[in-house]
């Protein structure tokens, strides 16, 4: 046994404490660092969400300033709509353009105010001023969102001949050539000039403004992106693209510095085959394609989005999306942009991601599924309880995976939001002969139809704008096979949700899931009706196609043919499927699915409120025309 030293042991403990000293250190100092990380990546933080109405802005305001948002972005697909966009009558394709923003029609420069609504414009630009007002008492900036050059009624270019650019609309969707203003030319160069002044004047908190173009009515001249092919004025087709970005961009720039603020802007949708090369020529803070110049690098990182387009299961809302939004937040993580993006586009489930963002945040996952899996574990056990939590979690998955089959839909649009509401599934009767339905039983459904051809295209259900990518035994074979994967996958979720629903919550979750439970059964019936619709079309075509009509004389012991019992089992099929969506939504005042409050805001991009009135129109038109189908079908005589 060695002898005991008093001063080793002294110094041992002093060197112990020290030791633990510095460990704690270290450990507050990296609890500190990994807090602050994730928000210090970023020179501009960006929260956007759909607003109801001012006090709900501000609400949105004063939750993101407390996660980190050092920018607002003002226009959310919520803001008035330029209903007076449709000026010719059976064009549809307004329908893409009167929701979006355009500099030019709410900042009205004084040379076009003879053409465009002032009483709209002002509308726009006292609530834009009002936000910004909101901001200001918070400290915040603003980011804004445009579509440009966009589409101006033909009126100013009879006046203005030299004004007119490309042709904006979509040949193959429209009625109408819509042309935008071209930007090459000096004059509108002084449009743009003043309308920015207008809008910088009343909304100076703007500091980023995100512009798309070559879409939706917008365009840039001799761009190879433009629907219609490189149009514009032939005096400029020569003209580098780079420097007609560069000089439009500049506009902006310069109006900003004249008012001693701070601009961004970046385009999106152009098309360019190299835009880094455009990139290259442009100065920092100017973007293309999410090139920043001059080294092309990422202008800005995005996570979520605002526009209804972009929800796989439009028209049903609200079906939250947490696993989606936390890979994005990886992402983010992991790219060297300076500016972050954070758009809630489900706007009814704010909370559960402001919470994800928070504790992100804090502590960033690594990138992995486990650390991700594990994330999300630790919120559903946050949200519900440890002993709820698995079931939250499970549901959040599921839910995953439906989405993951419903994304391979997309073709310009999700089938849902391209079929059910734009050609108007939900709603329309599933008949023989559509061609002969009477006016009245069909003007309710075909006014809200995106169909810019024949009507023979808009008796079609399978025609989805020009495009027959779901048509034949093929198309209804992809549908079939990616919506029962779908709704398998919603069924897990439909299950784990029952008995979520059974364990100990508050009221208000209560709520929460039982409103959730009824969106997940009009997710399962609006796949039903993307089923029946391709398949009726499909079914039709072919016995159309092969048939030599009906025997006339039918003897005894002639049963249905295949063929006429697989017909008319979908058109019953899509019947109760209706009267069970009718059901549901006379069972219940929640928001299921996304409804316009009044006639006036129904449209091609969204259903109207007299959206079950439409539902039990559907169903009377269908039980009234059983005996078209003997008029295809030899019929039975057993």
């Amino acid at each position: 046994m060695y002898p005991i030293n008093p001063l080793k042991n002294k110094i041992m403990n002093r060197l112990g404490v020290i030791a633990l000293s510095l460990t704690v250190l270290i450990l507050n100092v990296q609890s500190a660092f990994s807090q602050n990380t994730f928000n210090s990546k970023f020179d501009k933080i960006v929260f956007g969400c759909y607003a109801n109405d001012i006090k709900d802005f501000e609400s949105f305001v004063k939750r993101a300033k407390q996660s980190g948002a050092t920018h607002i972005n003002l226009s959310n697909e919520d803001l008035p709509f330029a209903k007076w966009e449709y000026d010719t009558e059976g064009d549809p394709y307004p329908s893409w353009v009167f929701t979006n923003m355009g500099l030019l029609k709410i900042a009205t420069p004084a040379a076009l105010k003879p053409y465009l609504p002032q009483d709209y414009a002002e509308k726009v630009m006292s609530i834009l001023e009002e936000r910004c007002k909101v901001l200001r008492k918070f400290g915040l900036k603003a980011a804004f969102k445009t579509f440009e050059p966009q589409m101006l009624p033909e009126k100013v270019y009879e006046d203005h001949p030299l004004w007119r650019g490309p042709r904006v609309d979509h040949p193959s969707r429209s009625r109408v050539a819509r042309w935008a203003p071209d930007v090459d030319n000096p004059e509108v160069l002084e449009l743009y000039r003043e309308a920015f002044a207008i809008l910088l004047k009343r909304c100076p908190e703007i500091e980023i403004m995100s512009l798309t173009t070559n879409d939706s009515g917008t365009g840039l001249s001799w761009s190879g992106g433009l629907y219609s092919g490189a149009t514009g004025n032939t005096f400029t087709k020569y003209r580098p693209t780079e420097e007609r970005i560069a000089s439009f961009f500049a506009v902006f720039k310069d109006v900003a510095k004249a008012k001693g603020a701070t601009l961004d802007v970046d385009f999106f949708g152009t098309r360019e085959d190299f835009p880094e090369k455009i990139a290259e020529n442009l100065t920092a803070g100017m973007a293309i394609e999410n090139l920043e110049g001059p080294n092309a690098r990422p202008f800005k990182s995005e996570v979520g989005f605002v526009m209804d387009y972009y929800q796989v299961f439009y028209p049903v809302i609200g079906v939250p999306d947490p696993v989606q939004f936390l890979e994005e937040l990886e992402n983010a993580n992991n790219s060297t942009a300076k500016r972050l993006f954070v758009l809630f586009g489900d706007r009814y489930n704010k909370d559960l991601y402001f919470n994800i963002y928070d504790q992100f945040k804090a502590k960033p996952t690594g990138g992995d599924l486990i650390s991700r899996l594990m994330f999300l574990k630790k919120i559903a056990a946050a949200q519900v309880g440890e002993q709820a939590a698995d079931h939250l979690f499970n549901i959040w998955l599921s839910l995953q995976d439906a989405r993951k089959a419903a994304i391979l839909t997309d073709n310009g649009g999700y089938i849902f939001y391209l079929g059910a509401v734009q050609q108007r599934w939900l709603t329309r009767p599933f008949v023989p002969f559509p061609e002969e339905l009477s006016a009245k039983d069909r003007d309710y459904f075909r006014k809200y139809q995106f169909q810019a051809r024949t009507e023979e295209n808009a008796n079609d259900m399978a025609d989805l704008q020009a495009s027959r990518i779901f048509s034949g035994w093929s198309g209804r074979s992809f549908v079939w096979r990616l919506m029962n994967i779908m709704k398998g996958s919603v069924s897990k979720a439909r299950r784990e949700l029952a008995i979520l629903q059974k364990s100990e919550l508050s009221a208000a979750q209560k709520k929460e899931f039982e409103v959730l439970a009824l969106r997940l059964k009009a997710l399962d019936m609006l796949a039903d009706n993307s089923k029946n619709a391709i398949s009726y079309q499909a079914q039709l075509d072919r016995t159309k196609a092969n048939s030599c009509g009906p025997d006339k004389n039918t003897t005894i012991g002639t049963s249905s043919s295949g063929e006429r019992t697989m017909m008319l089992e979908t058109a019953r099929q899509e019947i109760d499927n209706t009267a069970l969506l009718i059901q549901l939504l006379e069972s219940s005042n929640e928001t299921v699915l996304d409804i316009a409050p009044t006639k006036e805001l129904e449209d091609i991009r969204r259903l109207g409120p007299d959206f079950k009135d439409q539902l039990k129109l559907k169903l009377r038109i269908m039980n009234e025309h059983w005996q078209d189908y003997n008029r295809l079908f030899t019929i039975p005589n057993k």
